[in-house]
């Protein structure tokens, strides 16, 4: 019994060493968020990419390696498309969103 209550304990100290290491990861680059209008990343927020500052609901074209937006202030709603020119499906992003790289080929974005 006494050999099972070390391997258990070994396991758990193992467990919290893991843990540690994933809180202890180094952080990153604090990306300039423009105080208005839409922006669009690379990543997670992680490379600005496209900068819209006052969104009139113009359809442009989607980055092909964005995966993040943030609308600030004015900006009310992001549509995106599955095809260019704003063509097939259609999403509402809302204004704080991530998504998988070239999921969309366009987008529209309002402002109030």
């Amino acid at each position: 019994m006494g050999r099972r209550i070390r391997t258990v304990a070994g396991l758990t100290v193992a467990g919290i060493a893991a843990t540690v290491g994933l809180f202890a990861q180094p952080a990153q680059a604090a990306v300039d968020v423009p105080p208005s209008g839409l922006s669009i990343f690379e990543g997670t927020f992680a490379t600005l990419l496209l900068h819209v500052a006052e969104p009139d609901g113009t359809c442009l074209a989607m980055p092909p390696t964005a995966a993040s937006l943030t609308g600030e202030r004015i900006v009310e709603q992001v549509s995106a498309f599955s095809g260019p020119n704003c063509t097939g499906l259609q999403w509402n992003l809302g204004t704080f969103r991530t998504f998988p790289a070239g999921k969309y080929q366009s987008f529209r974005a309002y402002s109030f």
